[in-house]
């Protein structure tokens, strides 16, 4: 008798041992193809892999779930600029696609720096470039608008990574006319068509025309490269890890950098005349979310900034439900 119970206990203990491992390989399998509606297999692999090692509390939907919400309190706190501002909202942990308002190609400003940046971190994840490469600044480099990199530093060097730098922190237009002279803008249209940026295009270096052309991009397109590098799947572990870091020192915290305490923001602004921009990764204590917003308009910088942090604000409440 007693044989036939450790029997019939061995028999349970195996029987749940199984039970646990096919529920674990089917939540994997559905993270997985939930995951492939953004078209990246590599997300989706990553979106699997963490829910079989139990990083995230639950499965991802495959959209919002108070969209209605969402849409309702963004047009709102908008108000009348609605044809002018674009957003690109996302909680990782709780949707796949992003909740976007009024998506559509518009001028980018500054925060198209982004996908230089991404490209310069592929060229040296490939070997074509060294983030300790030296490149000395000549005359013609030097432009006006943001930037520390002035006539005084005509004649020095700078390397790569001290470019890249202060392309994002301090919004160097010099740097970045020398990074995109570097790499090529042909190049970088090239790589910024192939990763899917579909509405992106960067027509012209800084603070100079390019025969009535525009630089251009859209939430949409900013908010998946962000998304990519929240993940680690933009370029690979250490370029993304580099340029989180580099991203989480911008200076200009005027606008989403200062409308919320408590959570770390890698992110980028850009401003000129009728257009302000900023995007980035919220990193808070108990989830994180991805926001891009754009505006293109006559509304007043002062107010514009205004409704961009009532929206920051409004978001990172949402992630308290």
């Amino acid at each position: 008798m007693k044989r036939k119970v450790r029997h019939s206990v061995t028999f349970k203990r195996i029987f749940t041992f199984f039970a646990v491992v096919a529920t674990l390989e089917v939540g994997g399998i559905v993270s997985a193809a939930l995951w492939m509606h953004h078209g990246d297999g590599k997300l989706a692999a990553q979106a699997a892999a963490n829910f079989a090692m139990g990083e995230k509390k639950s499965i991802r939907t495959d959209r919002a779930a108070d969209e209605g919400d969402l849409q309702a309190n963004t047009a709102r706190i908008i108000g009348t600029s609605k044809n002018q501002m674009s957003v690109y909202f996302l909680r990782p942990d709780r949707e796949i696609e992003p909740f976007l308002y009024n998506q559509r190609q518009m001028s980018p400003a500054s925060i198209i720096k982004l996908f230089v940046m991404a490209k310069t971190m592929q060229d040296v994840h490939d070997g074509r470039l060294s983030l300790e490469d030296k490149v000395t600044i000549r005359k013609n480099d030097v432009v006006g608008g943001a930037g520390v990199t002035t006539w005084y530093d005509i004649g020095q060097q700078r390397t790569i990574r001290q470019l890249l730098t202060v392309m994002i922190t301090d919004s160097d237009n010099t740097a970045t006319n020398i990074l995109i002279d570097k790499l090529g803008m042909k190049n970088i249209n090239q790589y910024i068509a192939q990763s899917g940026y579909s509405d992106t295009v960067l027509a012209h270096k800084m603070m100079l025309s390019n025969g009535g052309r525009k630089n251009l991009s859209s939430v949409r397109d900013l908010g998946h490269l962000l998304t990519k590098l929240y993940y680690h799947q933009l370029v690979g572990p250490e370029e993304d890890e580099f340029m989180l870091s580099v991203l989480k020192q911008q200076h200009d915290k005027e606008c989403l950098g200062s409308a919320l305490n408590g959570y770390t923001i890698a992110h980028k602004t850009g401003e000129v005349t009728g257009v302000y921009t900023d995007g980035g990764i919220f990193i808070g204590k108990d989830e994180d979310f991805i926001l891009v917003i754009i505006n293109n308009g006559t509304e007043g910088r002062v107010d514009t900034i205004d409704k961009m942090q009532q929206l920051a604000r409004y978001y990172a409440g949402t992630t308290k439900n």
